[in-house]
């Protein structure tokens, strides 16, 4: 009862600051830090719509702007809420989508000829629709200053995506406008062999200047309605530092001096790979933002930069959500929170408790608040174990469910979600799989540490697919990251490229020097052998995709694919995984 008297006092005191001072003409992010809500919760608990106890309920948490998730396609609710933000001092940004599914025939065309049910960037219906909902935000930013602007989202939510929005689209509008630009004459390409083309023939790089023109004509008219209406109207845009487009187009039109591009960064939702203690994620999300906000500064643009963060995902407790925002905000110009996960009347209060001591200490300039010992438990710290069989146990992460689908219907195997880090808890598994754990951690990281000290005491090890590309290698002299030469996508990723057996070994079930097999995912990654290592499976241009090696008591397998991805595993692929899965447990026949 007296922590719930202390919060109540204190929220009263915020809220009593923000109604001191209307949001001032300078503008949150500049003449102080951001502090936005994107709220999928409270409105949540009224059929989607926001109500005045919501908004009163966001400034008292010590919030500076909200931005409904929804109902920002009817001007009517946007001055509703534009008006109650407006009365408890705090500023308002619709949202929206940077994305439309097309109604007309323009749609975003992949550079491998799919086609996505999306509005391709250079249609005149995306445009015409988006221009159509700003321009009529910022009309009504004249009647109400404190709607400050505009928070696009440019993640790919479609079937059939291959990225965040937008890359280059190879539709027919723009390469026709393009060849006519040239003087080219352009043959009737099906959409799988455009790429090709524009590359065989020298194009392409022309191709791409092109349409980034485009893009960039159609982001300055924007910009130029909206400053008509209000210079100082802004656009906030996600995820950042950002796509193709964000980078080459919105960063250069958006922006000015009245008005600075906001940018919304996605990478420090939770905590890193979501398993990382307290402490380190924290650490961890710092150097993260670090990292990115050193490229926007690079861009040598007027913008204002903030962390993001979602307690939907794992790791994103009360606590650590609380202390998250607050480092966000000093290590930036604020923070923001996609506002999903927590029930209004169950844990709704806990993360608005966590949120509000955040918002004061950045308010009061305290920056020790983020880095205070924790007050509740922490979740990373320890797991809760329960054996079921006498199975073989093993734990996995992986952001996906077929491959632990896949291993579980072996039958050999007890599969659990790896929930914790803690050197105890890991104890409990014969192998741990690591699959994308895509955080960029150092040889001597404390979890790196555990790794080894794992392997050394008789687990074992699977580093799949890009762990081992952010993760420097706990055991560099079995395997290191390696950098592909050929079919290379992301500096990292061989695609398109099939598998074969390098030679015989017990962890592959018989399987033949020599044989070949497709893989279920496109890409894979290569490594780099130590003198430990044995590469048993590589791809047809040499570089090993599967080595193996033993450690002290325990053994590590470094294998390139994702496994399970879309579907499960078969044939040769399934027999490799699953052969080095029983080589791993040491159960192999």
């Amino acid at each position: 009862m007296k922590r719930s008297i202390t919060s109540c006092i204190a929220r009263t005191v915020v809220l009593t600051c923000i109604l001191s001072s209307a949001p001032s003409a300078s503008g949150a992010g500049r003449a102080e830090k951001l502090r936005v809500l994107v709220d999928k919760v409270l409105m949540a608990f009224n059929k989607w719509v926001m109500t005045e106890d919501h908004v009163r309920e966001i400034a008292e948490a010590g919030f500076n702007v909200v931005s409904p998730r929804l109902g920002n396609d009817d001007m009517n609710e946007v001055r509703k809420i534009a008006g109650l933000a407006q009365k408890y001092g705090i500023y308002h940004m619709p949202w929206m989508r940077g994305t439309l599914v097309a109604k007309g025939d323009v749609k975003l065309v992949w550079r491998d000829g799919s086609e996505q049910e999306l509005a391709s960037p250079n249609s005149d219906e995306l445009w015409d629709w988006m221009t159509g909902l700003i321009v009529s935000y910022a009309k009504i930013s004249t009647e109400y200053p404190n709607l400050s602007g505009v928070f696009l989202d440019y993640e790919n939510y479609s079937p059939g995506n291959q990225g965040n929005c937008y890359d280059l689209s190879y539709d027919t509008k723009i390469l026709t406008e393009f060849a006519e630009a040239r003087g080219i004459e352009l043959p009737g390409l099906p959409a799988d062999e455009r790429y090709s083309w524009l590359k065989e023939k020298g194009l392409h790089d022309k191709f791409t200047d092109f349409q980034i023109n485009h893009w960039r004509e159609r982001c300055r008219a924007l910009r130029e309605a909206v400053h008509a209406i209000n210079p100082k109207f802004q656009f906030c845009v996600y995820p950042a530092p950002g796509t193709l487009f964000m980078k080459e187009a919105i960063y250069p039109e958006w922006t000015t001096e009245a008005a600075p591009l906001i940018l919304a960064d996605p990478y420090i939702y939770g905590r890193p790979g979501g398993l990382l203690p307290h402490k380190e994620a924290l650490k961890a999300n710092q150097t993260i933002l670090k990292k990115n906000l050193a490229y926007a500064r690079s861009r040598k643009i007027p913008f204002i930069y903030m962390g993001g963060l979602d307690p939907a995902v794992r790791g994103a407790d009360p606590e650590f959500c609380g202390r998250n925002a607050a480092m966000s905000a000093f290590a930036t110009d604020g923070y923001w929170v996609f506002y999903e996960g927590p029930t209004y009347d169950k844990d709704h209060p806990d993360y608005f408790h966590w949120f509000t001591a955040a918002n004061q200490a950045i308010v009061a300039g305290n920056r020790k608040f983020a880095w205070e010992k924790r007050e509740t438990p922490d979740p990373g710290n320890s797991a809760d174990f329960q054996r079921k069989t006498d199975k073989p146990q093993v734990g996995v992460f992986d952001n996906r469910k077929i491959m632990s689908g896949m291993i579980a219907a072996e039958g050999k195997f007890e599969v659990h979600e790896l929930l914790g880090l803690n050197p105890n808890y890991l104890r409990n598994f014969d192998v741990v799989i690591l699959q994308n754990y895509n955080v960029a951690l150092k040889h001597d990281d404390p979890f790196v540490r555990t790794l080894r000290a794992y392997v050394s005491e008789g687990g074992g090890l699977m580093l799949a697919h890009d762990t081992a590309w952010f993760m420097n290698s706990p055991f560099p002299k079995i395997a290191v990251r390696g950098y592909p030469k050929y079919s290379v996508e992301a500096e990292r990723h061989v695609v398109d490229t099939p598998l074969r057996v390098a030679k015989a070994h017990p962890a592959l079930r018989g399987l033949q020097p020599g044989m070949e097999f497709s893989t279920e995912f496109r890409d894979h990654m290569i490594f780099e052998v130590g003198p430990q290592g044995e590469t048993v499976i590589e791809n047809t241009f040499g570089d090993p995709v599967y080595v193996l090696g033993e450690v002290a008591k325990g053994r590590v397998a470094y294998v390139g694919q994702y496994h399970g991805y879309a579907k499960p595993l078969s044939g040769a692929e399934r027999e490799a995984f699953l052969g080095v899965l029983d080589w791993l447990a040491g159960t192999q026949e």
